[in-house]
This record gives structure tokens, sequence and C-alpha cells, in this order.
């Protein structure tokens, strides 16, 4: 956006390139405060890697790589010592007092959008995902909004962007109540008065959250249980749905593992780049034993959800299942014994 009746973004805000929305988001954040970190060490530092199966009545199924969802802000707050508050509300009104309060200040915004609303993705009249973040970062003062957000097609490393929005269309897009995961308004609120960088302590505690979500999860749809579980589950998925929804949630495997913001290999190859980051702060050396065994974790996933890629042009895409179950078991496995490794190298 160079030409001058373009929004610009505010003095010091970074449109960075980045791999998942959200740990993107906190990191042009984190960086236009001047207390810049990497994605991959807010996304490590929050033990926000796990796995979750999940199929909401209404939706098609969904299978992620995501782990401690609901206090992944919390957790990057207390490890870093900056202060931060999400807030949701129920009234579009509001949401935008909140926000043009921010704006009027040059104070960047994150907050959550439905995908499917967005101007400036093409996904479709059916598609919404509610549990998208991007970064309000300019304002004209009126009615325009320059929104920080990634390119959404590109697999691995997506190229940071930004466009402009009515204050009209962010409002849809963030009071959507479409499933899944309605964005409900939410904004974070940041205060950096405390900010410091990590420490061995804080990197082991997250490596301890993230072993332990994996390994011991609270119901059998999340962690190594809920990979175990997905590969008995999409078996059943030709008998449960049209043939349309069956090829889509065939294909959704591909996307949500190696396209939609998950730094190809279902966030694993980040993990392993935080687990590099860490190993440097500890001092300890047997953190990169680890990086190997997840890089195979990703890779591993990779090799599985490849051949969905094409479920929607397949004339028998059901052929596509003949070993899921034991190329899901297999994952579940080799992620058993890097998690281990992982909690006894955090103590």
């Amino acid at each position: 956006m160079n030409t001058q009746d373009q929004l610009q973004p505010f003095p010091n805000f970074q449109v960075l390139d980045g791999y998942h929305c959200q740990s993107n988001s906190l990191a042009k954040v984190f960086t236009h405060a001047n207390s810049p970190l990497s994605e991959e060490m807010l996304f490590g530092i929050g033990a926000g890697l796990g796995f979750i199966y999940w199929h909401q009545k209404g939706a098609l199924p969904f299978l992620g790589g995501r782990g401690n969802t609901k206090n992944y802000h919390l957790d990057v707050a207390v490890r870093t010592g900056v202060e931060i508050k999400k807030v949701e509300t129920k009234s579009a009104a509001k949401a935008e007092k909140l926000l043009l309060q921010a704006l009027n200040q040059q104070q960047p915004v994150m907050l959550f959008v439905d995908m499917g609303l967005l101007p400036y993705f093409d996904f479709g009249d059916d598609y919404h995902f509610g549990g998208h973040t991007a970064v309000v970062c300019g304002f004209d003062g009126e009615n325009r909004v320059l929104v920080s957000d990634m390119a959404a097609a590109e697999i691995g490393l997506k190229q940071g962007m930004s466009h402009e929005m009515t204050l009209q269309e962010l409002a849809a897009a963030r009071g959507s109540t479409f499933k899944p995961f309605p964005p409900k308004n939410g904004t974070f609120r940041f205060d950096f008065a405390r900010f410091r960088h990590p420490m061995a302590a804080d990197i082991y505690a997250s490596i301890r959250q993230t072993a332990d979500q994996m390994l011991n999860p609270p119901i059998r749809n999340f962690g190594t249980k809920g990979i175990r579980k997905a590969g008995k589950e999409i078996l059943k998925w030709e008998s449960k749905f049209s043939d349309a929804d069956f090829r889509m949630s065939l294909f959704n495997i591909h996307l949500f593992v190696s396209v939609a913001g998950t730094g190809y290999g279902l966030f694993r190859y980040m993990y392993g780049r935080f687990l590099d980051e860490a190993a440097e702060i500890t001092q300890n050396e047997g953190l990169r034993q680890a990086i190997d065994l997840i890089k195979t974790c990703g890779e591993m996933w990779v090799s599985m959800s490849a051949p969905f890629k094409n479920a929607l042009e397949l004339e028998n895409p059901a052929s596509l299942l003949c070993d899921i179950t034991d190329q899901l078991n297999s994952i579940a496995d080799k992620e058993e014994e890097a998690f281990e490794m992982l909690k006894e190298l955090a103590g």
C-alpha cells in the first residue's frame, strides 16, 4: 500500500510473514510494542501445540493441531510478563467503541474474525471459521480500517498482507454467529510495562504443559488419544455424510494439516523451531534430540494427509481410507515417544 489515498499501518507496525494466525498476530503486537519475540517462541511458551478431533453438530469434522486454546494467551502472558486480557461482548456497539478507542490512539488491535466473512478471502458462501485472528493496524478516522493478515492459500510460511475494510464489514466478521467457533467480538488488550524475555524456567514449564496435554488429555478427543480416536471415526464418515460432505471432510484433512495456518505438518515443524530456540536459552542440548522426533511427526502428518488433497475429484474417495487407522496409530506412537522424551528433559 504505497499511494497517498491508501491507508498506512500505524507507526512502528510491521506486516510480518508468518505461519499461524494467532501466534503471528501476537508477534505483530509484540513487535509494535518494541518487545519482539519470534512467532515460534510465542507459540511454544503458550503451550500452543496439541491435537483435537472434534465433530460439532451442524458442522463438518475437524482435525486440529492446536492445544491449550482457552488459556493460550494467559500462559504467554505469565511467561513474558505481559498483561494480556481477552474481552468478549454480545454488543456490536460496545465492541466497536472499544475498537475505536484503541485505534484513535494508534494502537493495533488483535481480534477474532470469521474468515468466511472477510472480503479479502474467497472461501465460498458456506465457509465459516471464527477462530481466526487478525490485527487492525490502521484507521482513517472515519470508516475505513487496515487489517493485517496472511495469505490464505500458501503452504508453510505465509506472506504478511494488509487489507482495507469498512467498519461495517469488520463488524460482520467479528459478530458472526456461524459455527465452528463464532468469534463473539473477541478482542485482546495488552500491557507491556513488565515485559521480559522468557527464561529457562518458563521454557521448561511450557514443555511440561505441552507434553501433559498430549499424553494425559482430559477427554479422548485430545492429545495422542484423540489421534487414535480420529483413526477410528474417519472410517465412519462415508456412512454419516452425503457424498459432498464426505469428500469435503476428507479434503479438510489435507487443509487442516498442511494449509490452514499450521506452518505445514500440523504445527510440528513450528514446534521443532521453538525447541531449537529453547535449547539455546536453556543450554540443554538434549532438547535438540527431541527436535528430530518432532520433525518426524510433522513428516508423518504431511505424508498421511497428502492424498486427501484429491478427495474432491476422485471417483472413489473412500479408497483413500484403506490404511488411515494404521497411519494415525503410527503417528500417535511416534508422538508419545517424542513427548515422553520432552517430559523427561523438562524435569
